[in-house]
């Protein structure tokens, strides 16, 4: 159950406030007696009652005194019903009423009220039904059928109303704190008054205990929500969205690492927010490792709805440092080998020149050379073998004509090589 709310009462116009103090002086608990004052809502007149038991006491003496100018101060009999008549105060009085019979004294302290100011309206608030609840009494009883009027400022409640039979009218609570007056009138009579009423509040908390779980907690007005409305923002494992639970809670484990997130909470159009850092178990300048090894340790300890290499390596892909350029501010600047336009030759380029000698492009170049020597090589001997025979056919030749010439000139060698044989 909800907690009463708090509002400040600006003004009362009327109020009836008795009170009824019995008390006994020398007399045993069974022969003590009782009094009681009331007044009536037609004429204002106050009447005294002695009882003992419940039973009426005939010539009590009854002693009234008051600080003020009242006329019914002094010094009365009862009659045989117990009963001793007072003038309707012209203005508020509080006066003793002191009982005597025979060894029997009690006295009571009691606020008398003038009829014009007889009539009483007093308001609190119903956290429970989220109304306001004004009360309508003359002389602490109910008034049934009075009119009130209600007034606030941008208030949707704004009206006239008539009380029920509790002498009650409700309206419903506003949406924001807000200054309402109600003027209640019945029979001639006006009772005013003006309270501030603070309206609903969303409030939602986060804290991290020292095992390093985190618990968001819903309340309104002080009391924990049930099933309000959780959300998560942020680079965190247990980023997203729940539901509260009965305690108005929502349970999370810690994250990885120290990293700031945004909640918010919503219930019955009211809305809370917050933005808090929570406390990781690895610390920023450990090695990406050690955040890695705890993401496992995570998913082996609470489970995980798909293989366990994928989340790895979802998680890896995410988180790693080596992933900065994704996340570099606009001002940064294109990452390297990316202008404006996504041109990949612009300005920056991290890799080499295309004149620059790297380890493939060398690699490349020295079996293209070393496939080249080996050709020239082929060639080569291909062109030395034909040359040998080419020396070859020619001396057989030689030989042959050399022989001719013995033969026709009648010497060796017919006088020397032919003309060509020097070219």
């Amino acid at each position: 159950m909800r907690g009463s709310k708090h509002f400040t009462v600006v003004m009362v116009v009327a109020m009836l406030a008795v009170a009824m103090v019995p008390g006994a002086v020398g007399a045993a608990s069974s022969d003590a007696l009782q009094i009681g004052v009331t007044q009536d809502a037609d004429t204002g007149d106050a009447t005294v009652t002695v009882t003992r038991n419940e039973t009426a006491v005939e010539n009590a003496t009854v002693v009234v005194e008051s600080s003020g100018n009242y006329a019914g101060n002094g010094t009365y009999a009862t009659g045989t019903n117990g009963t001793v008549d007072l003038p309707n105060p012209q203005e508020r009085v509080n006066a003793t009423v002191t009982v005597t019979e025979g060894n029997n004294t009690t006295a009571s302290s009691v606020v008398l009220v003038p009829l014009d100011e007889s009539l009483d309206v007093s308001v609190e608030v119903d956290d429970a039904n989220d109304t306001v609840v004004a009360t309508v009494t003359q002389y602490g009883d109910a008034v049934e059928g009075a009119s009130v009027i209600v007034n606030g400022t941008d208030y949707a409640g704004n009206g006239t109303y008539e009380t029920d039979a509790n002498g009650t009218v409700a309206v419903a609570e506003p949406t924001t704190t807000t200054n309402l007056t109600f003027v209640a009138t019945a029979d001639g009579l006006t009772a005013e008054t003006t309270v501030e009423v603070e309206a609903d509040d969303l409030n939602i908390a986060v804290s991290q205990d020292e095992n390093e779980s985190v618990t968001i907690t819903v309340t309104e007005d002080g009391d924990p929500v049930e099933n309000a409305s959780v959300a998560v923002d942020g680079n965190y494992t247990d980023a997203g969205e729940y539901e509260t639970d009965a305690d108005g809670t929502v349970d999370l484990i810690s994250p990885l690492q120290t990293v700031t997130v945004d909640v918010a909470a919503e219930h019955d159009g009211l809305t809370a927010e917050t933005t808090v850092t929570l406390q990781g178990e690895v610390a920023a300048e450990d090695p990406f490792g050690r955040l890695v090894s705890s993401f496992v340790e995570r998913l082996k300890d609470t489970g995980s709805d798909g293989p366990l290499g994928q989340a790895v390596s979802d998680f890896v892909t995410e988180n790693n440092p080596g992933n900065a350029d994704d996340k570099r501010p606009d001002h940064a600047g294109p990452q390297n080998g990316d202008d404006a336009d996504g041109d990949e030759d612009a300005p920056g380029n991290s890799g080499p020149p295309e004149h620059a000698n790297n380890d493939k492009a060398s690699d490349e170049e020295d079996e293209e050379t070393d496939e080249t020597e080996q050709a020239d090589d082929e060639e080569s001997e291909t062109a030395d073998d034909a040359d040998d025979e080419s020396d070859d056919d020619s001396s057989d030749e030689s030989d042959d004509d050399d022989s001719g010439d013995d033969d026709s000139n009648g010497n060796g060698n017919g006088g020397g090589p032919p003309d060509h044989a020097n070219n």
